[in-house]
């Protein structure tokens, strides 16, 4: 089988169907001021174009000094409703200013970020949002040393060296585990399990310390049966939970990221385990299917669509160059988290 080979439009078609020249095409099509044109050839020029679907060639344009701007937004999960917001939050921001994001996915996969990365700078990319894997800023070398605008969302960069002057939106990790240890605790849970990402990331330590120590705090006593996955998937979450209460049997259960919690729950509803009767849940994120109708878990939310907005905003200035804006005045931007408890009849209370 032959290849089939994509045919596009090009300028000299659409002059050759218009009855015209290709000056005369490129006029009408990039709205070249100071230049008389018939509204009959304008027309003709127009019908030729949409009857071949022509599109103007980007990368021609560029060449011409009339490139897109373009962001690549590079995040580690797509199947992450806390990246899908994110994402969502900053194209909104970015199409707005008539920026172009390029969104891809790492898939938690350094090499694959510093191809991807790499494919951003041969591109000649005009900024990167860079949710990072471990590898994020020895990946990001060359953006740095290229001043490509950089935004780190969601994870802080691992880095023994000073990011000081690096701009980052996220959430505070610590109070995320501390709110959800809190509440545990004061609700007088003796024996808790935390259910981890075991990683080196620092939210995810963040997060750990944030739980344990407010635990310490209020009820010194209890115990906490910690289980961790270096996956971060539904399915690691499911055997975690299978793990613990094959051991013990708690009377709360902490899920510092939603997707363990999504398998997780799904065992405790076969071991015929009650929410909140039987057994305590909170998790860290907002996912959909923790407000379904029935369901009377706690979760802790990240405001991703505030982090989101946050990014696009800071990057649609370092594009422009426009340092002057508040937002750009401070490198760090970390809100804070809230919890909210939900009840059988899916209300919720934010605390």
């Amino acid at each position: 089988m032959t290849k089939r080979k994509v045919k596009y439009a090009t300028i000299r078609d659409v002059a050759r169907l218009a009855d015209t020249s290709v000056a005369t095409v490129s006029y009408v099509m990039n709205k070249t001021p100071n230049k008389t044109i018939s509204q009959e050839t304008v027309d003709r020029v127009l019908a030729a174009a949409e009857e071949l679907h022509y599109q103007k060639n980007a990368i021609a344009s560029g060449l011409r000094g009339k490139k897109q701007t373009t962001v690549f937004v590079i995040i580690p999960q797509f199947n992450n409703i806390y990246y899908t917001r994110v994402c969502e939050a900053i194209e909104n921001i970015l199409y707005a200013n008539d920026i172009l994001p390029i969104i891809c996915d790492t898939q938690e996969n350094p090499q694959r970020e510093k191809q991807i990365i790499d494919s951003a700078i041969s591109l000649r990319a005009d900024g990167i949002i860079l949710g990072p894997t471990p590898e994020g800023w020895k990946n990001t070398e060359t953006v740095r040393e290229l001043n490509i605008p950089l935004v780190g969302i969601g994870r802080e960069f691992m880095t023994d060296e000073d990011t000081s002057e690096t701009y980052y939106v996220g959430d505070d990790s610590y109070q995320a585990g501390y709110l959800a240890g809190r509440l545990l605790a004061k609700n007088g849970h003796k024996k808790i399990a935390m259910i981890e990402w075991d990683s080196e990331s620092i939210s995810a330590q963040d997060r750990r310390k944030g739980f344990i120590e407010a635990v310490s705090e209020i009820a010194p006593a209890a115990e906490i049966w910690r289980e961790a996955s270096a996956l971060l998937e539904v399915e690691a979450g499911y055997q975690l939970t299978r793990r613990v209460f094959q051991k013990t049997h708690p009377s709360a259960v902490f899920y510092s990221y939603h997707r363990h919690a999504q398998g997780g729950i799904r065992y405790l509803r076969e071991m015929d385990l009650m929410i909140p009767k039987d057994v305590e849940v909170i998790m860290v994120g907002t996912p959909v299917w923790a407000n379904l109708i029935g369901t009377v878990y706690t979760t802790v939310d990240q405001h991703e669509d505030w982090i989101g907005t946050i990014a696009g905003k800071i990057m649609v200035n370092l594009v422009e160059g426009d340092l002057s804006q508040p937002i750009t005045s401070e490198y760090r931007h970390v809100c804070h988290c809230d919890l909210v408890q939900h009840n059988q009849r899916n209300e919720t209370q934010r605390t």
